[in-house]
């Protein structure tokens, strides 16, 4: 296995900052809005405003990303947005209408698909495949660096939502906030020494915001992965309230739900540090239907479970499918996108995953109104193994990534 470049080590370290503080904003503002209003309705709004805008802003920003020989203006702004409002959900809560904590929402989830779509496209920008090149093993480099870029959601939701409860437990929601808020700040930093090159070469003509879409739906693995993990990702939206009611469920207090999370996030870690072995060795579809399984058995598993301590555990082992599902994702995009288009992709795509968490989301109050906790976790776990469907009708024979000599979407830094 071949490590990767420097300057891709660089990159994912300012993603990790700005993923963090991300992480850290949806509990944090959660906290601090329902300390102050009492209205957790309106706490559930103005957190699903940072997600909801990348369902239309993905796909545009991507279409820049493709475009912009000097992409960190973009990536600066996106720190900066995400400050703001963090700082005026800070101050205005409980003092301003709700509509303007909503609008600070918004204000950063215009630009929020750059931490998870735009850091992605910029990995392979960073020398991987001259890397794996000069090794002579193409696709080490490639897998290494997905892994990687997997490992980085993780970290940033192990970090995120621990340190929001390590300040709100000695502080209060307002610090836990601030603290986050400065967070955020400090990733600009990160942000401006981070490698962050434009594309290598020339896409062609201008991008229109929607061929991201059209390369998602003609190619099929593409339209099988973006299905598969968008029908996912919907029902996963139901499980961070699910897991607090859960917790009750089993007699405790509901702040333990919180245990699922940070059990999900640190089994996610170590499955997305073996992604790269995996990568190599199988074709990235079958990891991504592998890691639909193991998760949607873990979920419906947990359901079962008689006991908090037991179910903890079948969520961690759950947990390290969701590590190797994001690699293989972004491995095959990797190997399907013309090198001009992959910022756009990998942002829409992206914008896609996070708009139908958000919709999930905001289904968990009919939702849980309707099925007990252990009803929701069953469904949310059979769904998981519903995607499955998309995956197997797009099954073709295909090489692992350390098979591949070249890939359409990689570029040489």
């Amino acid at each position: 296995m071949q490590p990767v470049t420097p300057r891709t080590r660089r990159l994912l370290v300012a993603a990790t900052g700005s993923r963090l503080a991300d992480e850290a904003a949806a509990v944090a503002v959660a906290l601090h809005v329902v300390a102050r209003t009492g209205d957790a309705g309106l706490a559930g709004l103005v957190v699903a405003a940072f997600a909801l805008p990348t369902l239309v802003t993905g796909p545009v920003l991507g279409a820049l990303l493709d475009r912009l020989r000097a992409p960190r203006a973009l990536f600066l702004a996106n720190q900066l947005a995400l400050a703001t409002a963090l700082a005026g959900i800070l101050l205005l809560a409980g003092r301003a209408p709700g509509a303007a904590l909503v609008g600070f929402g918004l204000l950063a989830g215009l630009t929020a698909p750059i931490l998870t779509g735009g850091y992605s496209a910029l990995v392979p920008r960073t020398g991987e495949r001259r890397l794996a090149r000069a090794a002579g093993r193409a696709g080490d480099g490639w897998a290494a660096g997905h892994a990687l870029d997997a490992a980085s959601y993780d970290v940033a939701g192990l970090g995120g939502p621990a340190l929001v409860a390590v300040v709100a437990s000695l502080a209060g929601a307002g610090p836990a906030l601030a603290a986050t808020a400065a967070v955020a700040v400090a990733g600009l930093a990160l942000v401006a020494a981070a490698p962050m090159p434009g594309p290598t070469v020339d896409p062609g003509k201008p991008a229109a915001p929607h061929e991201g879409l059209v390369l998602l739906w003609q190619v099929p693995e593409l339209r099988a992965t973006t299905a598969a993990t968008t029908i996912g990702f919907a029902a996963q939206g139901l499980l961070p309230v699910t897991f607090p009611l859960l917790a009750l469920h089993f007699g405790h207090p509901a702040g333990h739900g919180a245990w699922f999370l940070t059990a999900l996030s640190a089994g996610s870690l170590v499955g997305a540090l073996a992604s790269a072995r995996l990568l190599t060795r199988y074709a990235p579809v079958p990891v991504l239907a592998a890691a639909l399984a193991v998760l949607g058995l873990a979920l419906t598993g947990i359901a079962a479970t008689p006991t908090l301590p037991l179910a903890l555990a079948v969520a961690l082992v759950g947990g390290v499918a969701t590590g190797p599902m994001l690699a293989a994702t972004l491995a095959v995009r990797q190997r399907s996108v013309p090198s001009g288009r992959y910022g756009q992709v990998v942002a829409t795509a992206a914008s896609i995953k996070v708009g139908a968490y958000a919709l999930g989301a905001a289904a968990t109050g009919p939702v849980t109104a309707w099925l007990p906790p252990r009803g929701v976790l069953l469904l949310v776990g059979v769904a998981q193994l519903a995607a499955l469907l998309p995956l197997a009708r797009a099954a073709r024979p295909t090489a692992p990534l350390s098979a591949i000599p070249r890939t359409p979407g990689s570029v040489s830094a």
